[in-house]
C-alpha cells in the first residue's frame, strides 16, 4: 500500500496539529516529480477550478496517486448550487430533528462533516452519504427551518483555518482514523502486482465466507501477488484504491452489497458479483422464468399475484399437492421458504407473504435426503458438495426461533459427480453471467433439476474446501488475477 502525505498551503494552516512528517505543501509537491506514488489529503483552500488545490488534485491523478478529494469532486463543487439535494434521498430521523432544533439559531442550523463523521453523532449515516459522493475532508451542511419543516439550504466546503479548538480537535481524531484505518501502510515489504478488497459483514449470522476461509483467500493472494484488504460497509469510499472487488455478504438489490458492486463497475474493478449477477441470481422470479424458458429441468412452480383475487387455494392444491413449498422471491440462506402441510396453513402464509411481495412462488414439495451444490466459476466446474439436510427439518438450514442449525457438507471431485448433474449445473449458470456461482440440484426421479442458483455460494473451511484444500482459493483469486490481468492489457479498448 503506498504511504499518505497531507498537502497543506502554508506551514501556519498546520500549527495547532501534530505530527508534521507527512505534511507537504502544495508549492513542493506541485513541483517536485517523484517516481513513487503515494495517497494524498488535499486540505488547500484554493480548490477552485484552476486553483492551487484543484491543479495538485489534477496532477495527482496524472501521477498516480490516490487523493482526496477526487478532481471530480473539485468538478462537481462548482456546479453545487445547480445541484438538487434531493439525490441524498435525505429523509431525517427523529434524533436529527431534535439535534437541529437543539442547535439552532434563528431557524437555522449547521453540521460539519469531518472525514464522514459529525460531532453530532446521529447525522454519521447522512455524513458518511455524503462523504461518499463529496470526499472532501471538511463540509459543512447547511439547514434552514420553513413552515417547521427542516431542510438543506447548502453544502460548503470548510477550511481547517476556520475551526475552533473544539473542532480542531474533532477534525485530528477523524483524521487520524481515517488515515491508518484507510490510507494504511503496508504490512509487508513483498511488492504486489494488484490489490483487491474483499467485503465482509463482521457482524453477520451467516456469511458467505467464515474466518478460516477468508484467511486462505489472504494466504492465496500474496502467493499470487495480489494484497487482499478486509473492508466493510464504512469503507465504501476507498473502492477506487483496489484493482477488484470479492464481495463475501450476503447480497440483495436493496443491500448496500449491490452499492458496491455498482460503484466498483464504475470505477473499472473487477468485481465479484457483477450487479448483473446480483439482480439475476437474487430474485427467484428472474431465475424461474430464465430456468423455464431455457428449458432448465425445475421443480414444478406457479406464481400467485397479490392482486389475484378471489385467491384460490384449492386449485393450488390439486396443481401441486400438499405439502407444497412457498417462497419469497429475494429470500437467502433458506430464509423466506416455508413448508405448508394444509390448506388453513396455507392461507395464512400466503397472506402474510404477499402483505411483503406481490409475487409468491408456490413449489412442488419434494423432500431428499440432500442436495447437490456445483461451484461453477467462469462456466467451469470448480467444486462440488453434497449438503445434508438439518436435524430433523426438510431444509438444509434451519432457522429455528431461537437458534440457526445446519446439515453437514460432504465435498467431491468433480468427476465424482453424475455428469447430468454438472451438465444441468453449467447450463443454467451461463444464463447468469460468467463470475462464480453455486447451483442448487434436486435428483427427482432420477433427474437432476435446479432449485436455485445463488450469486455468492458458501465457500467456507472445513466444508467446501475439503476436496481441493487451499487449491479452491487459489483458483478463484487466479481468476481475479486474469481478468485484472486482461483489463491492464486492454484498458480502454
Amino acid at each position: 500500500m503506498k504511504e499518505l502525505r497531507i498537502l497543506i498551503d502554508s506551514p501556519e494552516a498546520w500549527t495547532p496539529y501534530f505530527p508534521s512528517d507527512n505534511v507537504v505543501l502544495i508549492k513542493d509537491y506541485l513541483m517536485t516529480r517523484e517516481e513513487k506514488s503515494y495517497y494524498l489529503i488535499n486540505l488547500s483552500e484554493n480548490i477552485s477550478y484552476l486553483g492551487q488545490g484543484y491543479y495538485a488534485s489534477l496532477l495527482a491523478e496524472a501521477n498516480g496517486d490516490r487523493v482526496i478529494p477526487s478532481v471530480n469532486t473539485l468538478n462537481n463543487l462548482q456546479h453545487l448550487d445547480d445541484l438538487s439535494f434531493s439525490l441524498f434521498n435525505i429523509r431525517l430521523s427523529n434524533a436529527c430533528l431534535e439535534t437541529l432544533d437543539r442547535i439552532a439559531v434563528d431557524n437555522e442550523a449547521q453540521i460539519k462533516i469531518y472525514f464522514g463523521q459529525s460531532e453530532q453523532q446521529s447525522f454519521n449515516k447522512l455524513a458518511r452519504k455524503i462523504f461518499d459522493i463529496y470526499d472532501i475532508p471538511i463540509l459543512k451542511l447547511v439547514f434552514e427551518k420553513r413552515l417547521d419543516i427542516w431542510q438543506i439550504k447548502g453544502l460548503q466546503v470548510v477550511p481547517i483555518k476556520a475551526l475552533n479548538d473544539v473542532e480542531e480537535t474533532f477534525f485530528a481524531q477523524t483524521l487520524s482514523e481515517f488515515s491508518t484505518k484507510v490510507w494504511r501502510k503496508p504490512r509487508l515489504r513483498k511488492q504486489y502486482r494488484y490489490e483487491m478488497a474483499i467485503l465482509v459483514d463482521p457482524k453477520e449470522v451467516l456469511p458467505p465466507s467464515n474466518n478460516k476461509a477468508i484467511k486462505k483467500f489472504i494466504h492465496a493472494g500474496r502467493e499470487l501477488g495480489v494484497d487482499i484488504d478486509l473492508i466493510t460497509k464504512q469503507d465504501y469510499a476507498r473502492l477506487p484504491e483496489y484493482d477488484g472487488l470479492f464481495i463475501r455478504t450476503t447480497t440483495a438489490i436493496n443491500h448496500y452489497s449491490y452499492a458496491f458492486a455498482k460503484k466498483a463497475e464504475e470505477n473499472n474493478l473487477v468485481v465479484m458479483d457483477s450487479t448483473q449477477t446480483i439482480m439475476r441470481c437474487t430474485n427467484k422470479v428472474y431465475l424461474h422464468n430464465l430456468m423455464e424458458k431455457n428449458k432448465i429441468l425445475m421443480p414444478e412452480s406457479y406464481f400467485v399475484f397479490r392482486d389475484q383475487e378471489p385467491l384460490n387455494s384449492d386449485e393450488l392444491i390439486e396443481k401441486l399437492g400438499l405439502p407444497m413449498v412457498l417462497k419469497i422471491p429475494d429470500g437467502s440462506f433458506s430464509q423466506g421458504v416455508k413448508k405448508v402441510n394444509d390448506r388453513k396453513e396455507l392461507n395464512q402464509l400466503l397472506d402474510k407473504m404477499l402483505a411483503q411481495s406481490s409475487i409468491i412462488i408456490a413449489q412442488k414439495y419434494h423432500y431428499t435426503d440432500y442436495d447437490w451444490r456445483i461451484g461453477i466459476l467462469n462456466n467451469k466446474p470448480l467444486y462440488a458438495c453434497k449438503y445434508y439436510m438439518a436435524p430433523n427439518h426438510w431444509q438444509i438450514v434451519n432457522h429455528n426461533k431461537k437458534y440457526i442449525t445446519a446439515g453437514p457438507a460432504e465435498a467431491f471431485g468433480i468427476h465424482q459427480v453424475p455428469k447430468d448433474v454438472i451438465k444441468i449445473a453449467i447450463k443454467a449458470c451461463r444464463l447468469i453471467g460468467t463470475d462464480l456461482y453455486g447451483a442448487d440440484i434436486k435428483v427427482i426421479d432420477n433427474k437432476p433439476c435446479i432449485i436455485e442458483i445463488n450469486d455468492n455460494p458458501s465457500l467456507d473451511h472445513p466444508w467446501e474446501d475439503a476436496y481441493l484444500d487451499d487449491e479452491l482459493y487459489s483458483r478463484i483469486i487466479l481468476e481475479f488475477v486474469n481478468r485484472m490481468e486482461y483489463k491492464r492489457v486492454h484498458y480502454g479498448d
